[in-house]
């Protein structure tokens, strides 16, 4: 028994639908671009303040740790030189270099024309002034307290 053929199609019907399946491929290629020039890590920010708040994250996360120093150091554990060569530089460059590093593999996009800008001066100056600010900080909160 021979199968059923399909009934021929109108040519100017079948050409209408490739233009329009053409057309929204199209649409979908310019909306994925538009999604690749953004970085995976705020995408919606602009890239100064997408630093910004990389950099004051990382200083945040150092703050943190110069806290555990100092309470390290009132038990005894660490000296007041190493205490303070990790607040003045140690912990700042970690800060530091550790926001550089996040900026460039996430706040970078997948498709871009050159190399983002990572703000290294304001990153730097960020970084050296939050990790230091915080063990001031730290200090006038227990001053303030005695």
């Amino acid at each position: 028994m021979p199968a059923q053929r399909a009934a021929a199609a109108d040519p100017a019907v079948e050409l209408e639908l490739a233009r329009r399946m053409a057309d929204e491929a199209d649409r979908h290629g310019q909306q994925a671009e538009l999604l690749a020039q953004r970085p995976a890590l705020l995408p919606t920010w602009s890239p100064l303040a997408r630093a910004v708040a990389v950099y004051a994250g990382c200083g945040a996360a150092a703050g943190v740790l110069v806290l555990m120093l100092v309470l390290a150091s009132g038990v005894g554990l660490v000296d007041g030189f190493t205490l303070g060569a990790w607040i003045c530089a140690g912990l700042p460059a970690v800060a530091f270099f550790g926001g550089y590093l996040v900026l460039g593999r996430w706040g970078r996009p997948a498709m871009v024309a050159g190399t983002p800008p990572r703000y290294l001066p304001l990153g730097f100056l960020i970084c050296f002034l939050v990790v230091p600010m915080a063990y001031c900080a730290y200090l006038l909160l227990v001053r303030g307290l005695r």
